[in-house]
């Protein structure tokens, strides 16, 4: 290595050489030894060249070819090509000839905190460049593996999968200990992963290593892996790994169970099926959830079915079955003086009192489970019917009060999407709020003016502002967002326009494409044309959603049209509209720029720098336009993302 180097070294004072002289050539200066001086300088005998005539009168093209052939001159004759600029040679050398100042050099925890201060400001690319060109280009410092956990950590919150595990790979050919903690900062990464096949990929691949050298992993590390197998929807793996734990003798603790709650979301089938046993195991292992475990399980009521008839009326039996078979046991243990008979009637009579309080409601995560009056499995489909289940709206609060757990604002935004869509059930809800003490967020009124919206309720969606001022809050741009839902009329949408404009908010497309939704819902084509030209006019970008509603609206006007028993399709107004939207559809398509899904890549924020933080609105001082960014990492990807050559190298 260190004669490859010098030889390089060497090269580099002869290409030096030969351009001195060709800079004599052109400025005419007198051709002097300062050439064979120069290129002779690390030569082992300095003398006058015989066959260099330095008074002989040659043209620039044959001295150079003379220089070049004098067999005095120093270093390995190559070829023409090879004897051409080399600037990897050239870095090189510089990179020999200039070493660091060691006075620059900082401690592991300096370098440390300087990348703890750019994670906490969520500045991945500038925390990653503290290792790559401060420490090792720039002070050529010798980093630690702490430093790369460090950096595996942020990338791992962040689902930037891609960067952790190439770190991980230089971190090993470093020969940097790889501990438990690199371990579940990879897993993270690919629970964060935008692309949850691919994180599911490289989890497997990863949990292969550990095997193969033999890693055995403790209770972090087996919550990362469940977390990471969960989300990305391999759940039968996420509930195995539960079960080694168990054969290993770890403790299954509340975030362990939470995990798997996690994993039951990704299931929109039958993930509530397995929250519901998730939560039995809860019960059966005496572990008090917390208001992070209730939320997930309303998360899990929400958004995920029952799955199977017959498999889930098999799991309600066994639910109640079983857990009065154990409370029997329990109650055993408790008095082993007590006859067998008497403490199973006892605990039978509880049951039966207890249903009868509760009014032969059901509720599935009591200690005690009872089914109650349940009519159809078949007939629960929707968020409120799967809340019923487990006590409905007051069920859960008060099972949480029997588990000292106290309600967040979360948990009521959670109940709210399951509750009925009634004015009478909000009021319920908004009660309980007050009477817990909690304060509401901006964003629960936005869920609040959304539930309303969808059941076109505008009058009551619009009051909901004016509970966000009396509780001293700001609107902000989702709040506009849900109420675009609302905009019937065109003058209603551009009285909510100007409000935003007052507020110092900038349209988004997503906005545009609710109004323009409502407006294309009414055939009302004033409104269409308008929600057009505006885009146009604040210069934005219209998005795939936004375009398909228009291609659907254009077909949706083709059928009445030709439709002769249609009536609407039939007045003169409908037929000028058209006939105008046509007509300015094809034109307006050329001004448009629509935003490809594909160049928003949920990576790009970490590959370049971060100036100054996204912020959602106008500033007053500048009238420049703003674009919006879309960081959403959690977009499920449809086609195989081929990155470009160009692209920063992870």
């Amino acid at each position: 290595m260190f004669r490859r180097s010098l030889i390089r070294l060497f090269r580099i004072h002869t290409l030096k050489a030969n351009n001195l002289t060709k800079e004599c050539i052109s400025r005419k200066l007198p051709q002097t030894n300062s050439h064979y001086l120069c290129s002779c300088r690390y030569s082992t005998n300095i003398q006058q060249t015989p066959n260099l005539n330095i008074t002989q009168k040659l043209t620039e093209e044959e001295y150079l070819v003379k220089v070049k052939d004098d067999p005095d001159t120093f270093g390995i004759q190559t070829t023409s090509k090879e004897q051409e600029f080399d600037e990897g040679d050239m870095k090189e050398g510089e990179y020999l000839e200039n070493p660091p100042d060691p006075s620059k050099q900082l401690r592991t925890k300096q370098y440390a905190d300087m990348i703890k201060a750019f994670i906490r400001k969520r500045q991945i690319k500038e925390a990653i460049d503290v290792l790559e060109v401060r420490m090792l280009k720039d002070d050529r410092v010798k980093p630690e593996n702490y430093i790369y956990n460090l950096l595996l950590g942020a990338c791992g919150k962040v689902g930037y999968t891609k960067k952790a595990f190439s770190l991980y790979n230089k971190m090993k050919q470093r020969g940097l200990k790889v501990t438990g903690g690199t371990y579940t900062a990879l897993f993270n990464a690919c629970a964060n992963s935008p692309w949850p096949e691919d994180g599911l990929t490289k989890a497997l691949h990863l949990r292969q290593i550990m095997i193969e050298k033999g890693y055995e992993p403790n209770d972090t590390n087996y919550n990362a892996m469940i977390k990471a197998f969960g989300r990305c929807g391999d759940l039968e793996t996420a509930f195995g790994l539960v079960d080694e734990m168990q054969k290993k003798n770890i403790p299954i603790k509340g975030d362990t169970l939470n995990f798997l709650l996690q994993a039951c979301i990704t299931d929109k089938e039958t993930g509530f099926r397995h929250a519901l046993l998730v939560w039995r195991k809860f019960i059966g292992k005496n572990i008090i959830p917390n208001v992070y475990s209730y939320n997930l399980l309303l998360r899990c009521t929400r958004d995920c079915g029952l799955g199977d008839i017959e498999i889930t009326k098999d799991v309600l039996n066994n639910i109640v079955a079983n857990n009065n078979l154990l409370l029997a046991s329990s109650e055993n243990i408790a008095d082993p003086n007590e006859d067998v008979s008497e403490s199973t009637n006892s605990v039978m009579q509880r049951n039966e009192s207890s249903i009868s309080i509760q009014e032969n409601r059901p509720n599935l995560i009591a200690r005690v489970p009872h089914i109650g009056n349940i009519l159809s499995v078949s007939e629960i489909t929707k968020p409120e019917d799967r809340l019923l289940l487990i006590g409905g709206f007051s069920g859960i609060l008060k099972n949480m009060q029997e588990n000292n757990c106290t309600p967040n604002i979360k948990t009521f935004t959670q109940l709210l999407d399951s509750i009925p869509s009634t004015l009478a059930a909000e009021k319920e809800l908004l009660s309980s709020i007050r009477k817990y003490n909690v304060k509401p967020d901006v964003d629960f009124y936005n869920m609040l003016i959304k539930k309303r919206s969808m059941r076109f309720d505008y009058d009551l969606a619009k009051e909901v502002l004016n509970m966000i001022k009396t509780t001293r809050l700001e609107p902000n741009i989702i709040t506009f967002g849900v109420l675009a839902l609302g905009c019937q009329t065109k003058e209603e949408a551009e009285s909510l326009i100007e409000e935003m404009h007052k507020e110092n908010y900038r349209l988004n497309p997503e906005i545009l494409g609710a109004m323009l939704h409502q407006a294309c819902h009414h055939c009302n084509f004033s409104y269409v044309l308008k929600m057009m030209e505006i885009c146009l006019e604040e210069e934005i970008r219209p998005n795939k959603k936004f375009m398909d509603t228009l291609e659907e609206f254009k077909k949706k006007c083709k059928v009445m049209s030709n439709d002769k028993d249609c009536e609407k399709a039939k007045s003169r107004g409908f037929q000028k509209g058209y006939q105008m939207f046509k007509l300015r559809y094809t034109t307006w398509k050329q001004e448009v720029d629509p935003i490809n899904e594909d160049e928003i890549h949920p990576w790009q924020q970490f590959r370049q720098e971060t100036k100054t933080d996204v912020k959602h609105y106008k500033d007053k001082s500048n009238a420049s336009r703003f674009k919006a960014r879309h960081t959403s990492l959690y977009r499920r990807k449809k086609n195989q993302v081929v990155e470009s050559k160009k692209d920063i190298k992870g």
